[in-house]
């Protein structure tokens, strides 16, 4: 007799047609775990494919096609051939779930209890077999496996879901008993905390011929009561745990090996098949029916397989519907967490979350449009008629005499991006590449220009070349330049010249329509249509179209309380999807949040943009109100970004480093003095509770499930380009962010991203690599009131500390300007006089000397220098690392000024001592070594500076990378001391391959890069190449005068140059030597620091 009752299960041989439609995989290991799950499916069918001795049973969940399996013995060595056979028979297989029952820890994390029938839901599965015998035992060797991201985020959807209006699970159950015969309906029942014992982890079972009932003490177990409130349950209502599962090939029958597992890998779940199934990147559900320990409970297997099953049809039903009956490629399943190599491959038309981009080959070469198109995008459909018409034109017929420029202009959140991405992919395929570059700031426009750079081949990291190289392309190309927003701006600067190309600009400014080729072509964007913007409202919604009939007049109501803004009717939905309200009831739900923006945000209540601004507040306040971790999480990862800039910031990165700088902290036990600066364990206390200090290891669990909750709400954009894990957000939601947020809080979010910038400043090569997407976020955060936001009742000691470390990272970056602006700033509300040193604030004032110097002012430098040194001696030994590193800044001021004879003699000194106790490639050791040798060619002991230069750069060439800054920079003044010494072709020779280099790592205005080739252009003219020298001296003028004012030296001493050049150019006296001049010091150019 079948355990189901009323369902059919007809038995057919299916086509490879029929096969196609299947999207979804589920493997019940037992009988018992396949019961429940066939009763969750509408109609059973049996399924035979040839060649394939797998028996299959399918039907449907929704709009999804499943099909089940279950094994013939349990463990891993019974899962190969059956998923094998699986996925050979059913090739479009979208999701794989092993669904079934599972071991679970009773107490985990801060008090969190696990009680039998409860579910665990993989984030990840640690292969416990792997490892290798030793005569101490065996070593377990760390095998990690993870749900693709589809399912990840699925599950994080749901969890949001959970958080705000419950879980479905209790119906679900009571489905299945219904469904089920009557003969096993009620081994499927909850049995309740009476039949749930939690023995004691020393006391094990007494006899495997027994069960516990009849064997074991029941004085040596706990029940649900005494194990506290967390581990109460209402009847059918199953906790939902979220983490590691262990995988192994034998039953974990131990509560000891429970222990050592979830201590050491964090284990919370055991079971025996997921380790072999991940290479499928499936989800691991399992129903809770023991505790991992000796007294196995098979009285709750039945309960706690369907509670299994119940999670996994709910997650089912999250999935997003199938297009056209097939939801992916089955390779795009099982690739889908790997960065594109090729352009072979599929893009999945579902994906509309930004997180997965797989590029297309579809005829054109170049494609850098990181962001995926908005599946909600409604209306607008004349505009993009006339566009695709205007661009499809330009590119049939002959060359135009002007470029075409397309501008886009509207308030924020009406869908000028979207207009130009959705043109992108119309017309894709009529263009040899498409490019993206975000203007919203100038470092974010130079990284965008400079990713095209390298998608063109050029190995340069100046985006007036790059810009030029886009221009000199011989095929066409489309160009979009995004959030061209700051009125102050000529964004003409970035239009690439040539007639091959079309640019399309969007901005919120209307005196940008200038640039347009013709009037036609600047678009002003208004709110949309009235049935455009119900439809919009209503598809946000995920309500079945055919229901939209009975909701127009309500989606009306909403459509004009919002004034058919685009952003705002998507928010709006997004909240009523969740069912926090319906469509009519929205409305007073507004209201409701437009009150508390007039009582609490009067600022934005009363914005342009303040209907947007209510709309994110509705979906804000659901946070707020949930009691739930994630939702916190998810708040102040809110704050944070708030804080940052909206452009795309490496957020996985940066948390990790954190982490690790907090460890180091942890680890030397610094001890907090309020009247010291330094980072401290008090720098580690006010890190974002997500990031987890004090956890065994890092682990991003929170920080994910955090972004992926605020991208429920589209509060922000996520991808894992590169790898990684970054965020971006639209501008209007990264300024309402931070508005909303009151003084103290807004205080207390900086003080949480300062902390977590300065910690992770332990690692340079992070700074180092990815300091062009981190240095807008460093900028906007360094650029907030200092009086309201960045102080406030800690000691200030605490936070100068923080803003001296991101003032030397700004440094690092050589945005020289902004850190002048942040020190001055620092000065005035320290109420510290900057000419006279205060002993309790040195490492403010040496930042200060060096900012002074890097800003031509090294007299003043050196003032200061002085007296941080005499301040110093007074305590610190003659080796000691600070008083040397002082005394080689001060040598460098010295020399910056003019007192080269005092460099020279303080630089002898240092590199006397530093000889006497480092080794000879010591980094501190080389660079003294460096900044002698150059302050001995300023001296005019050019043959000594060589000799000492040779070396350092020989011992250099050995132990650093041929791009490493210091290198670089060795090299540089070895060029340099060459020319001085006459021997100018080794000279050459030398800056050719330097200025190359430093164009593939710096940006073009980096002072390394132009005093390389300000050396170079001298070198160039003494050699006779005239032309060469006088193109690229023009090329340093130009660019210091967009970054010096008119006065820097280095700016006048590049001017000096050029004007001899331009007027021996003209003379018609052969020109000897051009004289007059000799090249300034480079503040950069002999530090790396001691």
């Amino acid at each position: 007799m079948s355990s189901l009752e009323g369902i059919s299960g007809d038995m057919v041989w299916p086509s490879d047609a029929e096969r196609a439609k299947y999207t979804i995989g589920w493997i019940a290991p037992m009988a018992i775990e396949l019961t429940p799950a066939l009763a969750l499916l509408d109609r059973i069918t049996t399924l035979h494919v040839a060649n394939d001795s797998n028996i299959y049973k399918a039907g449907r969940i929704g709009d999804h096609h499943v099909v089940m399996v279950t094994l013939d013995r349990i463990g891993l060595s019974a899962i190969p051939s059956v998923a094998a056979g699986m996925y050979a028979s059913f090739r479009n297989l979208k999701h794989m779930l092993l669904v079934g029952l599972g071991g679970g820890i009773p107490d985990y994390a801060l008090g969190e209890q696990m009680v039998l029938g409860d579910v665990v839901v993989s984030r990840k599965v640690e292969h416990l077999d792997c490892g290798r015998r030793t005569p101490n035992g065996f070593e377990f060797s760390h095998q990690t496996y993870e749900p693709s991201r589809a399912l990840l985020k699925a599950v994080n959807t749901l969890w949001s879901t959970h958080l705000s209006q419950g879980t479905q699970i209790p119906r679900i159950l009571q489905g299945i008993r219904q469904k089920l015969h009557r003969t096993i309906r009620e081994n499927r029942e909850d049995l309740g905390p009476d039949a749930d014992q939690l023995f004691d982890s020393d006391y094990h079972h007494e006899d495997n011929a027994k069960s516990c009932k009849n064997c074991c003490d029941p004085k040596r177990s706990r029940s649900r009561q005494e194990r506290g409130p967390k581990a109460h349950r209402e009847k059918d209502s199953p906790l939902i745990h979220y983490g590691t599962i262990g995988s192994a090939n034998s039953l974990m029958v131990g509560s000891e090996e429970r222990e050592k597992f979830y201590n050491e890998f964090g284990t919370i779940c055991f079971e025996m098949e997921a380790a072999v199934l991940m290479e499928y990147r499936c989800l691991v559900v399992r129903g809770i029916s023991d505790y991992s320990d000796s007294h196995k409970n098979k009285e709750w297997q039945p309960y706690a397989a369907a509670t299994a099953a119940a999670y996994a049809h709910e997650l089912i039903m999250t999935l997003p519907a199938p297009v056209n009956g097939v939801n992916y490629d089955r390779y795009q399943t099982r690739s889908m967490d790997n960065e594109e190599s090729s352009t072979s491959q599929a893009r999945d038309p579902a994906d509309t979350t930004g997180l997965h981009r797989i590029n297309l080959k579809t005829g054109h070469v170049h494609w850098t449009v990181y962001r995926s198109r908005n599946s909600l995008f409604t209306g607008r459909d004349d505009i993009l008629r006339n566009l695709e018409a205007t661009v499809r034109d330009m590119v049939k017929g002959s060359p135009s005499p002007d470029q075409c420029t397309i501008v886009i202009s509207g308030m924020g959140g009406q869908g000028k991006s979207e207009i130009c991405l959705q043109l992108a992919y119309r017309v894709r395929q009529s263009f040899w590449g498409v490019f993206w570059v975000d203007v919203s700031t100038t470092s974010s426009a130079k990284n965008d220009f400079v990713d095209i750079a390298k998608k063109l081949g050029i190995e340069t990291k100046s985006m007036e070349e790059a810009r030029q190289g886009l221009a000199n392309a011989k095929e066409s190309w489309l160009l979009v330049l995004d959030n061209a927003d700051d009125p102050d701006v000529d964004y003409q600067s970035y239009f690439p010249a040539g007639l091959l190309g079309v640019t399309m600009l969007t901005t919120r400014n209307r005196d940008c329509h200038r640039y347009a080729s013709t009037p036609e072509l600047a678009v002003e964007l208004e709110g949309l249509p009235e049935s455009d913007a119900r439809g919009l409202l209503l598809q946000a919604t995920n309500m079945p179209r055919e229901q939209w009939g009975t909701f127009q007049d309500d989606a009306q109501e909403v459509a004009t309380l919002l004034q058919s803004h685009p952003l705002a009717l998507i928010q709006a939905g997004a909240y009523i999807s969740r069912a926090h309200c319906t469509i009519a009831e929205y409305p007073r739900v507004f209201e409701r949040q437009r009150k508390r923006l007039l009582a609490f945000r009067p600022t934005q209540a009363q914005s342009r943009y303040r209907d947007v601004y209510t709309t994110f507040e509705a979906s804000a306040n659901v946070l707020h109100v949930s009691p739930e971790e994630a939702a916190k999480d998810a708040l102040q990862l809110l704050s944070i970004l708030g804080i940052c800039a909206p452009s795309r910031l490496p957020l996985q990165r940066l948390f990790e480093e954190g982490w690790n700088g907090a460890q180091e902290l942890i680890s030397n036990n610094i001890n907090d003095d309020n009247n010291s600066l330094g980072l401290t364990q008090w720098h580690v206390s006010c890190l974002p509770p997500l990031l987890q200090a004090g956890a065994r290891a890092w682990d991003p669990f929170r920080l994910v499930e955090a972004v992926q909750l605020l991208e429920s709400f589209s509060l922000v954009s996520a991808d894992t380009h590169n790898d990684f894990l970054s965020v971006s957000m639209h501008p209007l939601t990264n300024a309402w962010s931070l508005d909303r947020l009151a003084t103290a809080a807004q205080h207390n979010a900086w003080l949480a991203t300062g902390c977590l910038v300065a910690v992770s400043n332990h690692n340079y090569m992070l700074w180092e690599k990815l300091g062009r997407q981190l240095e807008p976020h460093l900028v906007a955060l360094t650029s907030l009131d200092m009086k309201h936001i960045m102080f406030a009742s800690e000691p200030p000691t605490k936070v100068s500390s923080i803003i001296e470390r991101c003032g030397w990272l700004l440094r690092d970056m050589r945005d020289d300007a902004k850190l002048k602006d942040l020190m001055d700033n620092l000065m005035l509300y320290l109420n510290l006089d900057s000419l006279t040193v205060d002993v309790g604030w040195l490492p403010v004032y040496k930042l200060l000397a060096q900012s002074r110097k890097d800003n031509a002012k090294a007299q003043k430098a050196a003032s200061l220098l002085e007296q941080v040194l005499q301040i110093q001696e007074q305590t610190l030994a003659k080796d000691h690392p600070e008083l040397l590193y002082s005394q080689y800044s001060l040598a460098s001021a010295y020399r910056a000024y003019g007192q080269v004879e005092k460099a020279v003699s303080l630089l002898e000194q240092v590199v006397r001592i530093q000889e006497q106790n480092l080794a000879k490639a010591n980094p501190s050791l080389l660079a003294s070594q460096r900044a002698l040798a150059t302050a001995y060619h300023w001296n005019g002991q050019v043959e000594k500076a060589v000799s000492l230069l040779e070396r350092v750069v020989q011992i250099q060439g050995q132990t650093l990378a041929k791009d490493h800054p210091d290198l670089l920079v060795s090299q540089h003044n070895l060029a340099n001391a060459y020319k001085g010494n006459g021997q100018v072709e080794k000279a050459v020779f030398l800056l050719e391959r330097v200025v190359q280099i430093q164009g593939q790592i710096l940006a073009k205005e980096h002072p390394d890069q132009l005093w390389s080739e300000h050396v170079l252009a001298t070198i160039f003219w003494d050699l006779g190449r005239r032309e060469d020298a006088l193109r690229l001296m023009k090329h340093v003028v130009e660019i210091r005068r967009e970054v010096f004012d008119k006065h820097h030296p280095d700016l006048i001493n590049s001017e000096g140059w050029l004007k001899d050049f331009e007027d021996e150019m003209i003379e018609t006296e052969a020109a000897g030597n051009c004289g007059g001049y000799e090249p300034s010091d480079s503040s950069a150019s002999d530090e790396g620091g001691v």
